[in-house]
């Protein structure tokens, strides 16, 4: 039944809505980090910085960048945890470094491959964990200041300075234990890590989080949006609505957005059927 909606393929798509497809503040370039990164040669100055200390342990507030409830990266949405009290885990670890040297990071600070810092998908901005490499032990205590990786299978990307602490930064990968030492407040809204498990509360449960959407596309002329609303109706059996609004620039758009949605589950699902097909729009993650 999807196949119907091919006939609606060519059109331009406008978008004008919040979306959560997460970019660093002051970034166009996406999160995803290709591992192995260049390292720092002998000519980099600031290479003999010396051994940098490890991070205090401390409760911070949340950042004001970084912490969106939910948010989308190539067609996966994920939950930020509420809170990471407890949290623990095991699996691969990789590294960046000079690629993103001195540029901000998810939650507005500057990266500095030179100190002990990481990116994590879902934990909250920013906490502090103990990231332990199990083949040799060695272990070093990072602040958790930015999102990502998201190479498939891999846990948490440390920095350079961390990843030569563990001593796999001339591999690019180990086996590590990552165990949260502090992390923000929770509000008791959102997504939060028990027992191993990732508990995700419904929306309408969250008081503090916005509805969640599958925006399909935006549309000049209002038959094209209503039509293929009707489409996207026949396949989804989801709520389907079509807004009028006016852009930055003040066009009149017809926007056709899938929800509101029950949870991230249900928006990864429509996303990824609705890329399965060339419908001349770019389904994304709309938040309101």
């Amino acid at each position: 039944m999807l196949k119907k909606l091919l006939a609606i393929s060519g059109l331009v798509v406008i978008s004008a809505c919040t979306t959560t497809n997460l970019q660093s503040p002051g970034s166009q370039e996406p999160l995803d980090r290709s591992i192995p990164d260049s390292a720092p040669t002998d000519d980099d100055r600031s290479f003999s910085r010396g051994t940098p200390r490890e991070p205090r342990p401390r409760i911070e507030v949340k950042s004001r960048y970084g912490n969106p409830p939910y948010y989308e990266q190539d067609g996966k949405v994920y939950h930020v945890l509420d809170s990471a009290d407890g949290y623990i885990d095991v699996g691969i670890a990789s590294w960046y470094g000079k690629k993103f040297h001195g540029r901000r990071t998810s939650s507005g600070e500057i990266y500095d491959m030179y100190q002990y810092t990481a990116a994590h998908k879902t934990l909250p901005l920013p906490s502090y964990a103990r990231v332990t490499n199990l083949d040799t032990g060695e272990s070093v205590v990072v602040k958790i200041n930015d999102r990502g990786p998201f190479v498939k299978n891999r846990l948490i990307d440390l920095s350079y300075a961390a990843a030569k602490k563990l001593d796999y930064h001339n591999t690019g990968t180990a086996r590590v234990e990552v165990q949260v030492l502090a992390s923000p407040r929770a509000t008791g809204v959102g997504a939060t890590y028990e027992r191993g498990e990732l508990i995700i509360p419904p929306i309408k449960e969250q008081s503090s989080t916005p509805e969640l959407f599958v925006q399909v596309g935006a549309f000049s002329d209002a038959l094209r949006a209503d039509t293929l609303a009707a489409r996207l109706g026949e396949f989804f059996k989801q709520p389907i609505q079509v807004t009028a609004f006016k852009n930055a620039q003040g066009l009149s758009l017809n926007r056709v957005r899938i929800g509101p949605l029950v949870d991230g589950k249900m928006a990864e699902s429509i996303l990824q059927q609705l890329r399965q097909y060339d419908l001349g729009t770019t389904p994304k993650l709309v938040t309101e």
